[in-house]
């Protein structure tokens, strides 16, 4: 007769450590990386055109131009935003921290913690 073999019960804390392990790589939080708010202009421009009682109206927006400096590069970043858009509100020579995305991406951390995504336009090297 064979005989059959018992399988080990793994112990708890390795199992525990193996599923933290597994999540903790899943849901691994963005690096970001300190860069410095060199300026940040604003414009008036507008979103296109909304027809409002058969006249056309232009739709009023904001233009962010950013030129943030992260070690020898200066990135030129603009952010389009609506009427009830996020107002950027940080400080010119502060810093600011910054990771990056695909297709000439960036997303900034706001002061409150979510990401703000602006689309590089330009780089120029310090």
């Amino acid at each position: 007769m064979a005989r059959s073999r018992r399988i080990k019960p793994v112990p708890a804390i390795l199992l525990v450590s193996l599923l933290m392990a597994v999540f903790s790589q899943s849901k691994e939080k963005p690096r970001y990386q300190a860069g410095k708010l060199l300026d940040i202009a604003v414009q008036d421009v507008s979103r296109g055109t909304a027809i409002i009682g058969g006249m056309a109206a232009p739709i009023p927006g904001k233009l962010y131009l950013f030129q943030i400096q992260l070690d020898d590069l200066v990135y030129f970043a603009e952010y389009r935003a609506g009427k009830l858009g996020y107002k950027p509100d940080w400080v010119v020579n502060d810093p600011i921290d910054l990771r990056f995305g695909k297709e000439n991406r960036m997303f900034l951390k706001r002061p409150d913690g979510k990401e703000l995504e602006v689309l590089i336009v330009k780089k120029v090297r310090h």
